[in-house]
């Protein structure tokens, strides 16, 4: 016996090669694109779904909100609906000359406890970033930031800090101070609980 890849014994090895396989026919072709076709209506279905479930649980839906008069005292008192944690957040829309710093401090009470304070002291002149002190994470929504030579235009909500799951109807509060520097313009700025 030699070595290598001969022919199968019966088949000479001059012989013509078998003709190629015929092509699927036009149902079974047919069938196979709209399946493919629905597969990926599907995947566009479920992505689009996924982004707008996700958004509204890192959003919720407001549970109350109160106007912020810049360096004057804020406070909102709210009933926890005991769904879970509640955040709270920065809603603006504010013109700016030379840039848009936060400053403040905000405390936290639930049934006459203090559950937290928290240092505000950060640059939104830009893009999003969470201006409590501590705090690593930033959320927001619908953030804009226009330049306009050294001054521009800020809107759009920042997620502040999170407020731990309290039992249902605890009355919490939150207040304290909130200032900006005096060449920024605010056209909205709301201090926002939301589940």
């Amino acid at each position: 016996m030699q070595p290598g890849p001969f022919p199968p014994p019966h088949q000479q090895p001059w012989a013509p090669l078998p003709p190629p396989a015929a092509p699927a026919s036009g149902g079974t072709t047919r069938i196979l694109a709209f399946g493919c076709l629905g597969l990926g209506m599907l995947t566009v279905l479920g992505v689009v779904a996924s982004v707008f479930l996700l958004g509204t649980k890192l959003v919720g839906s407001s549970i109350t909100s109160t106007p912020v008069t810049p360096g004057a005292p804020t406070s909102v008192n709210f009933t926890d609906p005991g769904k879970g944690a509640t955040g709270v957040w920065l809603d603006v829309d504010v013109a700016h000359a030379q840039g848009f710093r936060v400053r403040g401090e905000l405390s936290v009470t639930a049934g006459g406890r203090s559950l937290g304070q928290y240092e505000i002291d950060g640059d939104l002149g830009g893009r999003c970033t969470n201006p409590v002190i501590g705090q690593g994470s930033s959320y927001c929504i619908q953030w804009n930031s226009t330049r306009l030579g050294a001054g521009g235009r800020v809107s759009g909500r920042t997620r502040l800090f999170e407020i731990p799951a309290q039992p249902r109807g605890t009355t919490v509060t939150v207040e304290g101070t909130i200032s900006i520097p005096g060449d920024v313009t605010p056209r909205r700025l709301v201090l926002d609980v939301r589940d």
